[in-house]
């Protein structure tokens, strides 16, 4: 470990993360809320510059990160982010509780959306947007937005953002990692404020029309109403969001194709039709399912589209309690849960193109064993798999698997019922939001013990950065000095 290079690198990402947040001050100003985000939200802000002016004084005398140094310091700048919500809520006065606190940070940052409040209406309007705010920055990731505003970038800084961008593999859209950095938050802003206008024009209040946009925009899931989105009782807006989840959870690199070659060559990716043919499919079968209980055909789908696209691009938004749906109904959401949105997306899950490669793969190992002397190549998007992306692949699916059993294993200290406890890991680690059971869309995560609390927080981040951040952040051999 390089820690002249950690620590002058993470002092920048500091210095950048502390301008986040000032932006809860200027709805401070506008709601008149002005002295307590200052005291709150401001502090924290002058608070991290400082640190991050401190740690940056002197320059070590080559800015070099390694593949290992690059997630550690990711995995470093979510933690330290997600510690200073946590005392700007506190100091604000909104949550009390530090280990809530950090919860409701965590969960923001990451795009989970699970929550510990019991009612968001008595937030003040600029915590309300701070929560929201989070979805945005964490959905598209925290260190893109700090690579728009540093011009210091080398061709180390894409071990950074290998950490952050989701899916078995990453791919610049240009070659410079600024420019990509800038067309991704290009796209995500325009798809954003096109969410926010079209929610407006259905009748939803400005200022949660913006909360709720933000939210679908990051596939986060906080909403400013306890009811979530059923609040509305609006099939406009029940559309408007079904259809905005489903593209926010699309990967970015097929827009930046369809902007760049057209919208034939875009939608030849293997995993974008995979998407949205598993997205129809499940849909279907869940409005079919639901059907008998609801009070039209029309009605049945409308919310069996809005549920599948609010789990599957991992939002967490809710029209209904779907905890109280048929078995079968809850087991379509419980796929989807844990299959997730699309690599390179603001989505999180396992991700759609790792679930093709498994099912390749499986199929590979079936004609093999028909015929061994039978060469059979896997291919994505037409290009086949190197030994080494599979190997990726499949290792990364034992340690999803490995955290999905020891946090349930956890969590059940704390659960009434296995639903609960499983649901509440796959959730954590998958950033959907609600679970099943007893933390279905009708409850929150408010009567979990604080240890549990902080387990679910670490999957948060483990889920939200893929995992292997985190492992190394805790693994002693990680911090040996290197020169």
């Amino acid at each position: 470990m390089g820690f002249a290079t950690l620590r002058f690198v993470q002092g920048r990402l500091l210095q950048i993360c502390s301008l986040l947040f000032l932006t809860p001050i200027l709805v401070a100003v506008f709601y008149r809320e002005t002295l307590a985000a200052l005291m709150s939200f401001g502090l924290v802000a002058a608070v991290l510059f400082l640190l991050g002016s401190l740690m940056t004084l002197r320059r070590p005398g080559r800015v070099r990160l390694r593949i290992s140094e690059g997630m550690v310091t990711t995995f470093m700048t979510w933690l330290l982010v997600s510690l200073a919500g946590a005392f700007a809520f506190m100091l604000a006065g909104e949550i009390p509780s530090f280990v809530d606190a950090f919860f409701e940070s965590v969960s923001g940052l990451t795009t989970t959306g699970s929550t510990i409040l019991t009612d968001v209406e008595k937030m003040a309007h600029f915590a309300l947007f701070w929560r929201s705010f989070t979805h945005f920055v964490g959905g598209m990731g925290v260190l893109v937005f700090a690579f728009i505003l540093e011009t210091d970038t080398s061709a180390d800084s894409v071990n950074l953002m290998k950490a952050e961008m989701p899916g078995p593999y990453f791919g610049k859209l240009v070659s410079r990692i600024r420019k990509t950095a800038i067309i991704l938050y290009a796209i995500y802003f325009v798809m954003t404020l096109l969410t926010i206008l079209l929610l407006i024009l259905g009748g939803m209040p400005v200022f949660d029309s913006l909360i709720h946009g933000l939210g679908a925009a990051g596939t986060g899931g906080f909403s400013s109403k306890n009811a979530s989105i059923g609040f509305y009782n609006s099939s406009y807006i029940n559309w408007v969001l079904t259809v905005a989840m489903v593209l926010f959870g699309v990967n970015f690199q097929v827009y930046f194709m369809a902007l760049k070659r057209g919208i034939r060559q875009a939608v030849r990716s293997e995993e974008l039709r995979w998407y949205l043919g598993i997205y129809l499919g499940v849909s279907l079968l869940l409005g079919l399912s639901v059907y008998p209980q609801s009070p039209s055909a029309g009605h049945a789908l409308e919310h069996s589209f809005f549920t599948v696209s609010s789990i599957m691009s991992t939002t967490g938004y809710a029209t209904q309690n779907f905890a109280l749906w048929p078995l079968v109904s809850q087991m379509l959401i419980l796929f989807v849960m844990l299959l997730g949105a699309s690599a390179g997306s603001t989505g999180g899950g396992l991700k759609v193109s790792r679930f093709v490669i498994y099912l390749k793969s499986a199929k590979a190992h079936i004609t093999r064993s028909r015929d061994p002397r039978q060469v059979v190549a896997i291919r994505l998007d037409g290009e086949i798999l190197s030994g080494e992306r599979k190997q990726s692949v499949l290792r990364y699916l034992c340690l999803y698997l490995l955290f999905l059993g020891l946090g349930t294993v956890l969590l059940s200290l704390d659960s009434p019922d296995l639903m609960t406890a499983f649901s509440s890991a796959a959730t954590a680690v998958n950033n959907v939001g609600p679970g099943l059971a007893a933390v279905g869309p009708a409850s929150n995560f408010s009567a979990f013990k604080p240890f549990t609390k902080i387990v679910m927080s670490f999957l948060m981040l483990g889920g939200r950065l893929e995992l292997l951040p985190l492992l190394l952040f805790f693994s002693p051999k990680t911090w040996k000095r290197t020169s």
